[in-house]
């Protein structure tokens, strides 16, 4: 798939690229073709005037040319030289120089395989209607542009071989992040799906227990009931988990930023986890501020703080400790959770917000955790402009710190 993409991308790019230096060089060339001539077509007319001037007896200027190689020819009625002004190659053919009209217009003569642009007007004289003719070789010309056309295809064949270099390298640059994406995306499916299999497989085996002895009472039966109930919040969680994220990623969740007490829903949300603390044998402190004002969703950094209490109090054995800080510095919230823990290794530190990313994946899912919960927290934090932190010491426990910025006090 990435690979007819790729290709598709290359000619794409090296289309644009050659187009883009084809008109370059088409106009470029335009332009020194219409300059050359232009030139020449504007010497043509002056010198036509100045000798039709001269043979009116009117005094306008002396009788010379801008440009030397102009040649000029008088002819009579009967199509007879009555003058001329031509370089010496030209005289044996003059006879076939003769304009076929005299309008004033620039006309292009070939003869014998000369190139001449010519320029002929009609003068009374009292000898009769004279025709005044100027006119001049331009085949240096032709062939300096016939040398520019040469050139400018040479250069496009070479700009089209340079384009297709140019457009795969590009092409392949711009496919590393969505071959990462895509990527990604197939290992959280992957992932996804064996989060999902595992409790449905215990959910259908307790199930099938059941069925196979329905005459039993629901007391007998306690333990196959409270592991389907357990796998089915297991399960619920995982399935919010993954609708927040998928969520998150299609910016379809937005952040209703709105000033609150960041203190007040810190006391809201620790004493919900004093008493699950007690429950795990674990002591649990606070370190509060008041007054601590924060502009952002007041429900997402509820579950900032629900997540990051809950790891720690899952991952911290029996007679640990776990503390929340919130204190205020300058004009940035900081917010603290640190536990006597299991802690984390040093090779697992950089992958922890990853998603599905467990470093002992058998104890983790022991835990009932789905490895979203920091890939979740990441998210609320970078929504909100912020940084999240984790320092780690394997077996002395963990910290995790965020930093908010904090809202103007009323």
């Amino acid at each position: 798939m990435f690979r007819k993409t790729q290709l598709m991308l290359t000619l794409q790019n090296a289309a644009v690229f050659l187009l883009i230096i084809s008109i370059f060089g088409a106009s470029f060339y335009w332009y020194m073709e219409k300059q050359s001539y232009d030139k020449i077509d504007r010497a043509l007319l002056l010198q036509a005037q100045l000798e039709e001037a001269r043979m009116l007896g009117v005094d306008l200027a002396a009788d010379k040319t801008l440009d030397p190689l102009i040649g000029k020819i008088i002819w009579d009625e009967e199509h007879g030289v009555v003058y001329s002004r031509m370089p010496a190659a030209f005289l044996e053919k003059i006879e076939q120089l003769y304009p076929q009209k005299a309008d004033g217009k620039v006309h292009t003569l070939q003869v014998e395989g000369f190139t001449f642009r010519s320029l002929a007007i009609s003068v009374e004289t009292t000898s009769g209607t004279w025709t005044v003719q100027a006119l001049r070789n331009i085949d240096a010309e032709m062939m300096t542009l016939q040398a520019m056309r040469t050139n400018i295809v040479i250069g496009c064949i070479l700009a089209a071989i340079v384009a297709v270099v140019a457009g795969y390298t590009l092409a392949r640059r711009a496919l590393v992040p969505i071959r990462r994406s895509w990527e990604a995306q197939q290992q959280f499916v992957a992932d996804a799906s064996h989060e999902l299999r595992t409790p449905l497989s215990v959910i259908q085996m307790r199930t099938e227990l059941m069925l196979k002895n329905p005459e039993q009472l629901i007391r007998e039966n306690s333990d196959d009931i409270s592991t389907i109930y357990r796998e089915t919040r297991r399960m619920r969680k995982l399935v919010a988990d993954l609708l927040t994220l998928a969520r998150s990623d299609s910016d379809q969740l937005q952040i209703e930023r709105k000033r609150f007490r960041l203190d007040e829903l810190a006391e809201e949300v620790s004493q919900h986890f004093t008493e699950l603390a007690a429950l795990a044998d674990l002591s649990f402190h606070t370190r509060i501020e008041s007054n601590l004002w924060c502009y952002g969703d007041r429900e997402r950094i509820h579950q900032l703080l629900v997540i990051l209490l809950d790891n720690a109090i899952t991952y911290t054995p029996s007679g640990g400790t776990v503390q929340l800080s919130c204190a205020k510095k300058g004009n940035t919230l900081t917010i603290e959770v640190t536990d006597t823990g299991t802690g984390i290794a040093a090779k697992d530190l950089p992958k922890i917000f990853e998603r599905f990313y467990r470093g002992d994946k058998a104890r983790s899912r022991a835990h009932g955790g789905t490895g979203l919960g920091l890939s979740i927290a990441k998210w609320i934090v970078d929504e909100h402009r912020g940084q999240i932190s984790v320092a780690s010491i394997p077996e002395n426990g963990t910290t995790v710190t965020v930093k908010l910025a904090a809202a103007v006090e009323r």
